[in-house]
């Protein structure tokens, strides 16, 4: 089996750097803030000195940008088996809930640094939740859901783009919870309950 290319190993080698750079700003951020994130701050804790990570990041509003794109990443990643696994809507619904519930509990570093990102979004380099392209798909992939859903005749008739924001704001509600020291159950159990219930199909008498 043929070795690496010298320009693949020094690929591989900058690809490693980078992903070790965007770990360390994860844990920086979120426990020290946006704000006090300093690029100066993260290269140390990266063992490295701030010029490796200006080479690597040409400031640090990219270096930002590639957190919340990785943290999006790792939740992409928990949810795309039992997403798939779901056999309709209502399960997939089932399944969003309690897997994004699970990353937070699995996650909750790298999700202190999302969170603590989109609370700065006014900051020079803060990232607005509300106009990122990541949170747009996840909320645009919740209504074809839903919608699907009631083509199916799974879901009654409601606002779709009202139930999508409250879901996500009750799920929001389970992360400030989960980053508080609280334990994921019973909010799995209790927010799948209310938007089984939210979402049914009316039954005719």
């Amino acid at each position: 089996m043929p070795g690496r290319t010298a320009d693949e190993g020094a690929s591989f080698i900058q690809a490693a750097r980078r992903k070790q750079l965007v770990e360390c700003a994860i844990e920086v951020i979120a426990e020290v803030g946006l704000a006090r994130a300093s690029t100066v701050r993260i290269a140390r804790r990266a063992g490295v000195s701030r010029g490796v990570l200006t080479y690597h990041f040409r400031d640090r509003a990219e270096l930002v940008e590639q957190v919340v794109q990785s943290v999006y990443d790792l939740g992409a990643e928990a949810l795309a088996l039992p997403m798939a696994r779901a056999g309709d809507p209502r399960q997939a619904l089932l399944a969003f809930i309690a897997g994004s519930i699970e990353l937070y509990a699995a996650q909750p570093v790298a999700m202190a640094a999302l969170t603590e990102i989109y609370a700065d979004a006014r900051a020079a380099d803060g990232v607005s939740r509300a106009r990122h392209r990541r949170h747009g798909r996840e909320m645009s992939e919740m209504a074809a859901m839903l919608r699907a859903g009631q083509s199916q005749g799974l879901f009654r008739d409601f606002d779709v783009d009202v139930m999508c924001s409250t879901i996500r704001s009750a799920l929001d509600g389970a992360l400030a919870h989960i980053l508080g020291g609280g334990r994921a159950e019973p909010y799995t159990t209790e927010l799948q309950a209310i938007f089984d219930a939210a979402t049914a199909a009316e039954v005719t008498r």
